[in-house]
This record gives structure tokens, C-alpha cells and sequence, in this order.
């Protein structure tokens, strides 16, 4: 099959062109962080989008591109509905024109957190500007004549060039000392990319439609989960300061009980879901074998 992965230059991209472009044709794009062999495309203007999908007239279009930073959507509601939800439009009305199947990439913050892990027919409630433009997103998907995929996740982690994910960030200020401050009472499901990426691909290639939730198998709260990490790679877990999510003082509202329930994807993929203890050694695998360090943040 032709793929294009649109924003295949970050973190759930990057890794989702590794894994198909061994058995697929697999064209990638990337917006502000360019890496070899990739196309610029900006999803938010749609002439662009839809010259560029029409000329490519891909089989399966991938969309991991988003504006994730959930503080930043929060001061900036107007940019975060424009890539989230503007973006998301421009591509599937371009993808309807090619009949291209549309996998889209959602999360567990289009729910409030009250009563979690949320399986697949729970209805969404989200807090905050991110989750609420995520859940538009998602109804357009479902309204649109394109057969579709929607993958939700939760706390995706594993090595990337950009640094940006939980874990490599943490890793970063750990090796330098510094003391880091992490919420006690936010329940999620860490995903490991590389895991989410291989279910990915086989849910794609079985011809699955709908939505899944695909994310780790085991319910953690953030501290728990930065403590483990330090532990698999060596650094001072004593440096890690538990705090609740009030003292933090985002802006953002963030669901205390999240996470995701995975019995769906588990019961329809042969792919085996990895903890987080599995996922931040294979993470590690990678980075030595690489022999590359974290990004300084």
C-alpha cells in the first residue's frame, strides 16, 4: 500500500515510517522539524494539503501531526483548534477526494479523569482546551465519508531527536542534577512508541476500522512511573519531588484518573501490549545501542 505519514518527523511519526516502511511505499511530511527524505507540508492551509494529497493519492493517510503541548493550547485556544481541528478538516476533505483511508491519532484526554481507565464507549467529557479539540476532531473523522481509524493513547514515551516526551525530558534534568517535580495523583496507561507503533501497523493492515484505545496495559500514577524510569537508567530517584497537581499550578486541567482500557485491541491484535518496565528498558536498549544522550531541555 502507498502511506503518508503527515508529520513523520515527530515522535509517534518517526517511529510509525520505521515500522511500515519496510513492507510499504511510505511517504512522510514534517512542519517545523525537518529531517532527511521528508516533504513540508503545513496542514492549516488547505490548497496546500489538498494539491499535495491529490498528487500523492495515498491508499492510507497516518496523522500523528497535532499542536500536543497542553499548556500551549490552553493560552493559544485559537492556534490549538487550527492545527487540531482546522488541520484534521483540511485532511480528510482532501483525503475523501483520493478515497484514502484516514488514521487518526487521538487521546485519554477527552476524558475528565473521574472514573478511569475509559474503554472505547465511554463518552468523552474533556477538561481542557487539548482534550475538547481532539473530541472535535474526532467527531469530523466520524462524519466524513472516509473509512477511518482512531487510535487513542495515553503518556506516549520512548528515544526521539526532539526530546519533547515525558520521559526524555525527565532523563535530561536527571543526568543534570536537577531536582524535578511530578504530580502524585494523575493515573494514566504509559504507551511505549515503538509498541504503539507495531499494534499500529497490524490493526492497519487487518483492515481495521472504528476507534481502539491503544495504549500500555497497566494503570500508574505519573511519580510511580518517573521513579521506574530512573531506576531503569540509573539516575537518582531521590532528585524526583512527588506533588500533587494543584501545587504544580498549570493552567491547563488535567483528568486525575485517566488511562485507557485496552480489552478491545487485545482481544482483535496478536501484538502483545508492553508495561512501562518493559518499554523503558527496550527504550534504553535503543539509546545505547545508538549510543546517543538525551537532549538537553
Amino acid at each position: 500500500m502507498k502511506m503518508l505519514i503527515i508529520g513523520a518527523s515527530g515522535q509517534i511519526g518517526f517511529n510509525l515510517y520505521q515500522a511500515l516502511a519496510g513492507s510499504h511505499q511510505v511517504i512522510g511530511t514534517y512542519f517545523s522539524y525537518s529531517l532527511p527524505g521528508l516533504c513540508r507540508l503545513d496542514i492549516t492551509e488547505p490548497g496546500p494539503v489538498k494539491n499535495f494529497i491529490a498528487a500523492l493519492s495515498p491508499d492510507i493517510i497516518f496523522l500523528p501531526a497535532a499542536m500536543p503541548d497542553v499548556e500551549a493550547c490552553e493560552k493559544n485556544p485559537a492556534l490549538c483548534y487550527r492545527v487540531n481541528v482546522d488541520g484534521t478538516l483540511n485532511v480528510l476533505t482532501a483525503a475523501g477526494e483520493v478515497n484514502a483511508k484516514v488514521v487518526f491519532f487521538s487521546t485519554d484526554y477527552l476524558f475528565d479523569g473521574a472514573t478511569g481507565p475509559y474503554a472505547e464507549t465511554e463518552p468523552p467529557n474533556p477538561l481542557n482546551t487539548y482534550g475538547k479539540a481532539k473530541n472535535d476532531a474526532e467527531q469530523l473523522i466520524r462524519q466524513s465519508p472516509c473509512p477511518y481509524l482512531i487510535v487513542r493513547t495515553s503518556v506516549v514515551y520512548g528515544y526521539e531527536k526532539q526530546g519533547k516526551n515525558f520521559v526524555v525530558r525527565l532523563i535530561a534534568r536527571l543526568r543534570q542534577g536537577e531536582k524535578v517535580k511530578v504530580p502524585n495523583d494523575q493515573l494514566s496507561t504509559p504507551t511505549y512508541v515503538c509498541n504503539l507503533c507495531a499494534l499500529v501497523k497490524e490493526l492497519v493492515e487487518s483492515g481495521k476500522e472504528g476507534t481502539y484505545h491503544v495504549s500500555g496495559p497497566v494503570l500508574m500514577n505519573r511519580y510511580d512511573f518517573a521513579l521506574l524510569a530512573a531506576e531503569i537508567f540509573g539516575l537518582d530517584r531521590g532528585l524526583i519531588i512527588p506533588v500533587t497537581t494543584e501545587e504544580l499550578g498549570q493552567q491547563a486541567l488535567r483528568p486525575l484518573c485517566g488511562g485507557l482500557k485496552v480489552d478491545k485491541v487485545r482481544s482483535e491484535a496478536a501484538t502483545r501490549l508492553m508495561d512501562a518496565r518493559e518499554g523503558l528498558s527496550n527504550m534504553k536498549k535503543i539509546m545505547e545501542k545508538l549510543n546517543e544522550k538525551t537532549p538537553v531541555v
